[in-house]
């Protein structure tokens, strides 16, 4: 981030956290230099860009605007394109049957060759071919456990090595007393210590962690429901691999225990493609392998040729599927992850970063395969078009801890910038003195004050998550109250348009009653908050002037006299008039009431 005249970027988001993200967008849109950048973020395309250079056929060419703007133009061009050789297709064929049919004609072979000139110098216009979308979709599962996982008080984190070794020992153990049928069996009839100690015999005990080993998280207690779409989020090294990779089995738990609903299969991709994938090793040996260990290898979707049909479906042809994954790309090696996941037909998801080395093209492929797969799906990401598309809920790893997050990525991104500026405000703190320094030379009368206690960066992070916690809770009951308040709202607002556009139209008397009634216990069904006393003299302000006296009732109104609506009327002139707000008789109400909830307000004012 060294000052420039030229900066140039090469996917540079492809291993950032969303904080970090956001911290390079606004240093970018501040950068004052040139920028280039080659990305497939379309989120940070739109952020950080002018102008779009799009390369097709060795050719660039140049649109002003972002990332949307760029394919809205696109779109028009090709639409314009296509229109444009549809009419000199047909300009074409016209001249062409003149030459047909008058070439050999000798009055008109002078017009007839003119017209085979004219189609010589025509400059063709070229078809819009469109490139063949990527689109794969995942199989329907077997079955959907719920619940699929239930963590308990789960430690998350790397065993130590020693501990590790060990472990294999136990186990090693185990096996062979179980193979010699040494397996210690529980009594029917023992002590708290006694059957602690035959669980322990029997590897029944939940995991503790030993000493060395690095823990991560701690105390996690979570339930993953079928059908879920969970984004988790967080800052780099606070734990979303670590707690993927225990849940995917492939790192031991440290505490705790993690319960399986029956008949969970997981589809896992990693981060790195090479933690699954062998770089010596073809996608047709990875697919073969894979059918041995899952136990499919004699059935018939395991044949060869069946496995090369749907290795081409992920853009995988002819003798490629023979090629070493060593020499793929990053997007060759993501899109062969993805095929493996696909033909195991998991019914619970854990994709890590799967967008990191995916085209745009191919994330719009995986997000619409996300949104039809009728399984839970847990994903890690900083691909915010991606999130927004497929995940309904959020949790976030944070200070040792997984935990739900109230809010959209909206919300994260304004906790983001919240938390960076605590963090500042706490480092700027501990920096600055809290005393000055006093010397030796105080008399007993001027001895220096006691400094205060301050609490440590994490004492005062665990505070600040309590309160947080605590207004969570305190609102939740209150957002969720709002969200019906709005539904039952809209249904009713829907409802009363309906009514009246019918009372619009000319009808029979008795419908017309009917509606009349129907609207009028419409109007009496919006919600209502009410406070103390009356909003109308809640915003009424106290008069220091006496009085009003009451003026004499008119007289009664002529036949055939045209009524006029008066915006205030006398004291006492409606006296069953109700305020809206406080249904409580007002003195000098208006004399009208509008139906619609918009418009009342304006109306009681």
């Amino acid at each position: 981030m060294a000052p420039s005249d030229l900066l140039l970027l090469d996917e540079p988001t492809n291993h950032l956290d969303l904080d970090a993200l956001v911290w390079l967008e606004g240093w970018l849109q501040r950068y004052a230099g040139t920028l280039i950048v080659i990305s497939h973020d379309r989120e940070f395309l739109d952020a950080v860009t002018r102008v779009t250079l799009h390369i097709e056929h060795q050719k660039l060419t140049r649109y002003g605007g972002n990332y949307s703007a760029f394919e809205e133009l696109r779109a028009q061009q090709l639409t314009l394109q296509q229109a444009a050789y549809a009419k000199q297709q047909e300009k074409i064929a016209h001249l062409q049957k003149f030459i047909d049919r008058f070439k050999a004609k000798a009055t008109k072979a002078k017009q007839a060759q003119s017209r085979v000139k004219a189609l010589e110098r025509m400059e063709r216009i070229a078809p819009v071919l469109a490139d063949a979308e990527f689109q794969f979709e995942f199989k329907e599962p077997a079955n959907l456990p719920n619940p699929m996982l239930a963590v308990r008080d789960a430690v998350f984190g790397y065993r130590a090595e020693k501990a590790t070794k060990t472990e294999a020992a136990g186990a090693q153990q185990t096996g062979a007393a179980g193979q010699f049928g040494l397996k210690p069996e529980l009594s029917d009839y023992a002590t708290t210590a006694t059957l602690h100690a035959q669980l322990a015999a029997r590897g029944e005990l939940p995991p503790e962690p030993q000493p060395g080993d690095r823990v991560i998280l701690r105390g996690v207690t979570r339930t993953v429901m079928a059908g879920q779409r969970i984004g988790i989020l967080g800052a780099n090294g606070q734990g979303k691999s670590t707690f993927v990779k225990t849940v995917a089995r492939t790192l031991p738990l440290l505490g705790g225990q993690i319960t399986e609903g029956k008949g969970l299969a997981i589809g896992y991709f990693a981060q790195q493609e090479l933690d699954v994938l062998h770089a010596g090793s073809t996608p047709l040996e990875h697919m073969v392998r894979l059918a041995r260990e899952t136990g499919r290898d004699n059935t018939e979707e395991a044949r060869e040729q069946q496995l090369r049909n749907f290795l081409g479906t992920f853009n995988f042809p002819g003798e490629m599927v023979l090629q070493p994954v060593g020499q793929f790309s990053g997007g060759e090696k993501a899109r062969l992850v993805l095929a493996m996941i696909v033909w195991q037909r998991p019914n619970l998801l854990l994709l890590d970063e799967p967008t990191n080395h995916l085209d745009l093209a191919t994330r719009e492929a995986l997000a619409v395969a996300l949104n039809e797969f009728e399984g839970t799906v847990m994903l890690v990401s900083h691909d915010r078009a991606l999130l927004r598309s497929v995940c309904d809920e959020f949790w976030l790893v944070a200070r040792g801890g997984v935990a739900p997050f109230e809010g959209d990525l909206d919300d994260y991104q304004r906790y983001l910038l919240d938390e960076a500026k605590r963090l500042r405000e706490l480092a700027a703190a501990q920096n600055t003195p809290d005393s000055i320094a006093v010397s030796t030379e105080f008399t007993s009368a001027e001895a220096p004050k006691a400094s205060q206690p301050t609490l440590n960066p994490a004492e005062q992070r665990r505070l600040d998550a309590q309160r947080r916690q605590q207004l969570a809770e305190k609102t939740r009951p209150l957002k969720r109250a709002l969200e019906k308040a709005e539904q039952r709202m809209q249904t009713l607002g829907a409802e009363q348009t309906a009514l009246e556009q019918r009372l619009a139209t000319p009808l029979p008397p008795a419908e017309i009653a009917d509606a009349g009634r129907r609207l009028k216990a419409v109007g009496t069904s919006w919600p209502r908050w009410r406070t103390n006393g009356c909003a109308c003299r809640a915003r009424s302000k106290p008069s220091s002037k006496p009085p009003r006296r009451p003026e004499p009732r008119p007289a009664p109104r002529p036949v055939g006299q045209s009524r006029k609506l008066r915006r205030r009327h006398p004291a006492g002139r409606f006296p069953g008039l109700k305020c809206p707000l406080s249904q409580q008789p007002r003195e000098g109400a208006l004399s009208w009431a509008s139906s619609s909830p918009s418009s009342s307000a304006s109306s009681w004012a």
